[in-house]
């Protein structure tokens, strides 16, 4: 595999590049919409079972 190059379009400030003895290891960060889409819901989660315990207590008391 040496000699081949290999070109991602990738924007440096989103690639970290290690180096280590064997070689050098470049660690591309993305975020998928997916991951997007499943952050959104489990902080929506959290934030309804917050406002539910909230309402819970003002009723008890």
């Amino acid at each position: 595999m040496h000699g081949e190059t290999v070109v991602v379009p990738v924007d440096p400030r989103e690639m970290t590049r290690i180096v280590t003895d064997s070689g050098e290891l470049h660690i591309i960060h993305e975020i998928t919409l997916g991951d997007l889409l499943i952050v959104t819901a489990l902080f929506a989660i959290i934030i309804f079972m917050l406002i539910s315990s909230v309402i819970r207590r003002k009723s008890v008391v």
